[in-house]
């Protein structure tokens, strides 16, 4: 088994969506945004690749939630086979979660985690 350092994922924060982070992030909407943003070591090196490929973002949604997003490029998956997996989503990531799944652009989807906390 090969160990390696996986570098931090790139994150953008918006300003609306700052000041709602810490009131409204669940747990474990904090522990995932920590985990993608910093240096790994001793973690499997395959996970190197599935993490460069995910971006996240914080968000306001348009009913003012927090929400933070995990950016997928997977040229060789469909809109339906992540539709088919929102409520596993929904669940791995909850409670107090919401998944909602969208289309970001060319071989692009998007996974938002909608903090139901108010």
């Amino acid at each position: 088994m090969q160990y390696a350092e996986l570098k931090p994922v790139p994150c953008i924060t918006y300003s609306d969506a700052l000041s709602l982070r810490e009131k409204c992030a669940t747990p474990i909407l904090k522990q995932v945004r920590s985990d993608v943003t910093r240096f790994r070591y001793g973690d499997e090196q395959h996970l190197d690749e599935a993490l460069q490929r995910i971006f996240q973002y914080g968000l306001v949604t348009e009913d003012g939630k927090y929400s933070l997003v995990l950016e997928f490029e997977a040229k060789t998956l469909e809109l339906s086979d992540f539709e088919k997996r929102q409520a596993k989503f929904t669940s791995f990531f909850g409670p107090g979660i919401k998944a909602e799944i969208g289309k970001g652009g060319d071989d692009i989807y998007e996974v938002r985690l909608i903090s139901e906390t108010t």
